[in-house]
């Protein structure tokens, strides 16, 4: 007879890999498992860092949104986003290389860097499902083929 394998028992190996299910996590964990797991440093003070994620005011005082990895300038052209929509698009790619970033406060606060955090969860979840998944069928389990 064989080892018959389950969702159940895949999720029992990600909890005890302190993996939970990317829907029923906070936000505050799910950005400390990816800090464990992709050893990056959020700051909220300014400093020599990878990339920086701020507001900042224009002469004619409109908001804008600043994504960059200069820390002296700012190229107007790829770094300075009118609107907020897009403006976190390359903080996923920095959370993973393991990089020092800046993001102000405020916006850590925000709807934008929480999405983010939760996409790069859910990536990292589904990566470690399919490992256990692989690791459980190294095992000798098998998934039910009646239920197929």
């Amino acid at each position: 007879m064989s080892k018959i394998l389950t969702e159940e028992l895949i999720q029992e190996r990600l909890e005890d890999k302190g993996f939970s299910e990317p829907n029923g996590t906070h936000h505050e964990d799910r950005l400390s498992k990816l800090e464990l797991e992709y050893d990056f440093n959020l700051v909220r003070d300014w400093q020599t860092c990878d990339a920086y994620f701020y507001t900042d005011s224009t002469a004619d005082d409109y908001q804008v949104w600043v994504a960059t990895d200069r820390e002296d300038r700012v190229n107007i052209n790829e770094d300075v986003y009118y609107y907020e929509t897009e403006w976190f698009e390359k903080l996923a790619d920095y959370l993973r290389d393991g990089c020092t970033i800046f993001v102000d406060s405020d916006s850590q606060d925000e709807y934008g860097f929480e999405e983010v955090i939760e996409a790069v969860y859910e990536e990292l979840y589904m990566d470690k499902y399919e490992e256990i998944e692989n690791e459980l069928i190294d095992e000798g389990y098998e998934w039910d083929k009646n239920e197929e």
